[in-house]
């Protein structure tokens, strides 16, 4: 186990606490949108809202799936027979709408386990995997069978990530974040799965943080 993730480390020797298979997340995220809720700690409309909306993101995302043969040889190859991958999200996360499904139908295709859980649950593993300081998701994490964290992977493609960056960057006065925040989803709509199907491929062939 690597010493410098005390809650990684903590979580998997307690049994993993907390963890979801996939088909179970997306059954939550039903009931929670059924529930006008979320996946969060504290009540929030606007919240409720986006997991209604993320719900159905998901939906088009798992129909709509275009497989690159050289990824599919990939998780039908023996190579990555042996890692078990932990997805950390949340219902409302509009970036996690449009990978989580991929990484979901992936882990299906290839046989490999999948853990999902949630950033604000009470296993506190996003402490050992914060993004610049902070707790973005999606994240996901690529372990062998024993835990030994091998590569990570999020919140967003590469792309998708210069988008956010040089909106942070750019001088006021610049457009709403909600209006740019649509400008991300159109992208993740053009692109479909295309840059994040080849990021993972890399990752799971040379596990790496990314």
């Amino acid at each position: 186990m690597d010493e410098k993730r005390p809650h990684w480390e903590a979580w998997w020797r307690g049994g993993r606490k907390g963890a979801m298979t996939y088909s179970a997340y997306t059954r939550a995220v039903q009931h929670w949108v059924e529930q006008a809720s979320h996946s969060g700690p504290q009540p929030s409309d606007s919240l409720a809202k986006y997991t209604k909306l993320n719900a159905f993101r998901m939906q088009r995302v798992e129909k709509t799936i275009q497989w690159p043969p050289e990824l599919l040889a990939i998780l039908l190859g023996e190579s990555i027979q042996n890692q078990h991958w932990v997805l950390i999200t949340e219902s409302w996360c509009g970036d996690a709408a449009q990978t989580v499904p991929l990484i979901g139908a992936m882990a299906e295709r290839a046989n490999i386990p999948l853990d999902v859980v949630l950033r604000d649950g009470a296993n506190g593993i996003i402490q050992d995997f914060l993004t610049n300081g902070g707790k973005s998701i999606p994240l996901w994490i690529v372990s062998n069978q024993n835990g030994e964290v091998m590569g990570q992977w999020g919140p967003r493609p590469r792309a998708a990530q210069k988008m956010v960056t040089d909106y942070k960057a750019a001088p006021e006065p610049k457009s709403e974040y909600q209006v740019f925040a649509a400008e991300v989803q159109k992208w993740y709509a053009r692109d479909r799965g295309a840059s994040f199907f080849s990021e993972a491929a890399n990752l799971m062939v040379q596990p790496r943080s990314t």
